[in-house]
C-alpha cells in the first residue's frame, strides 16, 4: 500500500480526521518526531533525496542555458561578412568566447554530476575538436582565438586586429564556418532526443514524485496526530492500529529507495 492510500485509510479510521484536508501540511521536524519517529526519519530521507535531485536539476539547467546561449552567439559569427567593421567582429567573437567558455565549464560540471550518460563528455571533446581542426589559413590561432589548458578560449584582440587588416574577408569566412560547426554541436546537445533532455525530464519527474511522497508522509502524520487527540479510542481502534503498522512499513520501504 502506498502512502497516498495509507493517508486515506487513517482518515477513514475517524470521521474527524477528514478535516485535516489534502493540502500540503507543514510540520516541524520536532513535531513530526513526536508524532512518529519512524515517519520523521522517513521524511528526512525523502527531503535529502529532494535536495540532491534539485541540485542535479540546477546544474543541468545551467548547462542547458549555456548551450542555448552558445547557439545564439555561434550563429552571430555566421552573420559576419566583408562589410562588418573590426569592432563588430571583435564584439561578436568576444560574446562567442564567453558563451563557449560557459558551455565548456557547464559540460564538465554536468559530467561530474551525471557521468558520461549525459553525453556532456562527448560534447566537450567535440567542441575541442571543432576548435582545433581548422588548419587552413587563416587558422583560429591566427585570428586570435587561443585555446587554454582547461578547454576554454581566450581572445587575443591584437592578433585579431592584425588578421582583419591583412585579410578581412578571409577572417569573417573562417569565423562563419567555425561558428556553424560549433552551433550545430550545441543544437545537438539541446535536441529533444539528446541525453541532456532525457536526463532533465527524468530528474524533473523524480523530484515531483519525491515531493508527492513527502506530502503524503506529512498528511498521514497530521491525520495520525489528529486521531490521537480527537478520539479516545485511538489506542484500541483496529483501523488506527492498522494504519500505524502500515506507517512503520512505509518508513522501512523508504530505506531502500
Amino acid at each position: 500500500m502506498d502512502l497516498q492510500s495509507l493517508s486515506g485509510l487513517v482518515g477513514r479510521g475517524d470521521s474527524t480526521l477528514s478535516q485535516a484536508g489534502s493540502s500540503k501540511t507543514t510540520l516541524s521536524a520536532d513535531s513530526l518526531s513526536k508524532i512518529s519517529p519512524a515517519l520523521a526519519k522517513a521524511r528526512e530521507r525523502v527531503v535529502a533525496q529532494e535536495q540532491s535531485t534539485a541540485t542535479s536539476l540546477s546544474v543541468l539547467g545551467k548547462y542547458k542555458s549555456a548551450l542555448a546561449s552558445l547557439v545564439g552567439t555561434a550563429g552571430g559569427l555566421g552573420k559576419l561578412g566583408s562589410g562588418s567593421t573590426p569592432a563588430a567582429v571583435q564584439s561578436a567573437l568576444e560574446a562567442f568566447a564567453a558563451d563557449y567558455n560557459s558551455a565548456t565549464s557547464g559540460a564538465r560540471e554536468a559530467f561530474a554530476q551525471g557521468g558520461s550518460n549525459l553525453g556532456s563528455s562527448t560534447l566537450l571533446g567535440d567542441l575541442r575538436r571543432a576548435l582545433n581542426q581548422r588548419t587552413a589559413p587563416p587558422t583560429l590561432h591566427a585570428l586570435g582565438i587561443r585555446a587554454q589548458a582547461d578547454g576554454t578560449v581566450k581572445l587575443d584582440a591584437a592578433a585579431l586586429k592584425t588578421a582583419l587588416a591583412a585579410n578581412g574577408k578571409g577572417v569573417t569566412g573562417a569565423l562563419s564556418q567555425f561558428g556553424a560547426a560549433v552551433g550545430k554541436l550545441a543544437e545537438g546537445g539541446l535536441s529533444s532526443s539528446s541525453r541532456l533532455t532525457s536526463a532533465l525530464s527524468s530528474l524533473g519527474n523524480r523530484l515531483t514524485a519525491l515531493k508527492k511522497q513527502e506530502d503524503a508522509l506529512l498528511s498521514a502524520a497530521t491525520k495520525l496526530s489528529n486521531s490521537r487527540t480527537t478520539s479516545a479510542k485511538t489506542s484500541t481502534d483496529p483501523t488506527i492500529l492498522k494504519a500505524q503498522q502500515l506507517l512503520q512499513q512505509a518508513y522501512q520501504g523508504t530505506q531502500g529507495s
